[in-house]
Formats: C-alpha cells, structure tokens, sequence
C-alpha cells in the first residue's frame, strides 16, 4: 500500500469536503438555521389588504395605507429609528427624536418583504434609516422585522400590530 486512496470517485470526496466546508462557515458566520431562529417565523402568505393599518414597537409606529389611484400604497412614521443602531431600534432606553416621515410602500412579488420609500430625506437619513422590513409571523398574526447590529448576536426590531 503506497497510503494514497484508491476511491474510483474522487469527485464525491471532493463534494463531500465542499459541502462540509460551507456548513462550517454558515455556522462560524452566526447564519441562523432552521433550528436557530433569529426573530420571527418567515412568512409568504400575507397580502398589501392584510398589512394596511397601524404598527408599533418599542422604538416607533408605521402606519400603512392603500389610497388607490395615483397615490397608491402610502405610509407614515412617527418616532422612526434614525438609524439601525441598537440604541435606535432594540435598547428600552426611550428614543428621543426619530424621524417622522411619509412616503409609499409596496410590498415584494414573493411576499417576504416590505420596502419603504420615504419622501424628502436628507442624504444621511436616506443611507442610515431603516427600508425594508421582512414580513414574519407570531401567533398566527404577522409581524414585521428587520435584523439590526451585529450578525453573530440577534438583535429584530419588530413591529406589531395595533390592537392584535
């Protein structure tokens, strides 16, 4: 025996290697799995008619509207996180300022997200403020959410709807 492998299929090895290689660097990179779910159940099932009306969290409200015509699909923020830091959208320390502010939304082919559009923002809110949300699902109900801060921590800002 020379202790090289006499396998008749190398590429399985190599297969094999690669798939073991990405599963090591999905979980050292903090991705959530099935099993480690960060924030709410994913959801694809809820519609524009099922997210009209007004959200909240902690760290400020949306309310979401369907005027039809011209206008289409509207949205206000009061309280609106400035920027995604941990300060801004998760801590219980109140916030102090956040933005107030209009604009359309609409909601992704796929149904797995909702992306706003805000009207007259200034350069900086308009890189650092939140745009999209993903749409999830607690209780039956859904719920919308973004990650924010660090990836190997899990940190959602989430928002509820008023009155569920």
């Amino acid at each position: 025996m020379t202790g090289r492998s006499t396998s008749k299929h190398p590429h399985l090895r190599t297969a094999v290697a690669t798939t073991t290689a990405l599963l090591l660097a999905a979980t050292a990179t903090g991705c959530a799995t099935e099993n480690e779910r960060c924030g709410p159940a994913p959801s694809s099932r809820y519609r524009a008619t099922d997210l009209h009306g007004s959200w909240s969290s902690l760290k400020g409200d949306l309310k979401l509207s369907d005027l039809g015509g011209r206008l289409g699909q509207t949205f206000n923020t009061l309280g609106w996180p400035k920027n995604t830091t941990l300060d801004q959208t998760v801590n219980d320390a109140p916030l102090e300022g956040g933005l107030s502010g209009k604009g359309n939304w609409s909601l992704a082919t796929d149904h797995t997200t909702l992306t706003l559009t805000f009207d007259r923002l200034d350069a900086d809110l308009e890189r650092t403020t939140i745009h999209t949300l993903r749409i999830g699902e607690e209780k039956n109900q859904p719920v919308l959410y973004t990650r924010v801060g660090d990836p190997e921590e899990c940190h959602v800002f989430t928002l509820t709807r008023q009155g569920d």
